[in-house]
């Protein structure tokens, strides 16, 4: 498995063999245990005080957890103590899972400046017709996802003026309540615009939440979980006071385009001590 983006918060420096590199150890080995016992998503502490870290894993819910999640979380927490060896703050993106740590109690919040974007390097024949369809797509999605019985991704599809279909998703970590699922959500999709025209498909990867589209389909049980979406008019998805995120640079890889923010916005301070799993 190759990681999509990976984010080093670069003012999160710690000496090696500090009580706060003990505590990610720690929280990275819990992870790695709650995913093969089955779970898609696990959150957890370990420490005291300033000390403490915390860190969450998430994987996908339409694909099968050993074949996919177990590997994908065992990989993420190998992959992010190298990437990401003696910083505090940290996070990784893979298509099936996320793995993310820090000293910052971060659960239930997201952070809009923490990018990844991955671009289909084959541009559309017809950018407006596709585009004017992401709106009514992902609005339909958003709304699936943000619905308390759903407990993983959600993929819907619309037909293309040209015949061609058209392939959604979403997802959000599952420690975002309804409000905060539906602005990160809202925010990655703005994103589509900035930095996905005109190509055939995009992923774009927040904090804690992702979307993507295709014009194949790009889940093995998509034939099960998509529902189809009458055409519609063209509609504003996002609304102005949804602020702009920030990417500070590009590298191309393997033909795709991928970003990394340069700092995090989380603010949460709840008081929270102790080693344990947040939720299973």
């Amino acid at each position: 498995m190759v990681p999509h983006g990976h984010y080093c918060n670069p003012h999160s420096s710690i000496p090696t063999g500090s009580p706060v590199s003990a505590n990610i150890k720690n929280v990275l080995a819990a992870m790695t245990r709650a995913s093969q016992l089955e779970n898609l998503f696990s959150g957890f502490s370990s420490g005291v005080g300033e000390n403490t870290v915390y860190g969450l894993a998430n994987c996908r819910g339409d694909l099968n957890i050993r074949q996919y999640c177990i590997p994908c979380i065992q990989d993420a927490v190998q992959q992010i103590q190298k990437i990401c060896l003696g910083k505090s703050d940290a996070q990784i993106w893979y298509d099936y899972c996320i793995v993310r740590y820090s000293r910052e109690n971060f659960f239930g919040t997201f952070d809009g400046s923490r990018l990844a974007t991955i671009r289909n390097p084959v541009d559309y024949r017809d950018p407006p017709s596709l585009f004017s369809r992401l709106g009514p797509l992902f609005r339909n999605i958003i709304n699936r996802v943000v619905d308390p019985a759903n407990t993983g991704m959600v993929k819907a599809q619309t037909v293309l003026p040209s015949g061609v279909t058209l392939y959604g998703g979403a997802l959000c970590t599952r420690d975002l309540r309804p409000v905060g699922c539906t602005l990160c959500l809202y925010t990655a999709v703005r994103h589509f615009d900035s930095f996905c025209k005109p190509k055939q498909g995009c992923r774009v990867f927040l904090s804690s939440c992702f979307v993507r589209y295709e014009i194949y389909r790009f889940t093995a049980s998509l034939d099960a979980g998509f529902k189809k979406i009458p055409g519609q008019a063209i509609e504003k998805l996002i609304g102005d006071e949804f602020g702009q995120a920030k990417q500070v640079h590009n590298y191309k890889n393997n033909g795709y385009i991928s970003g990394s923010p340069a700092n995090n916005g989380y603010k949460n301070n709840t008081s929270d001590t102790g080693y344990h799993c947040l939720r299973k």
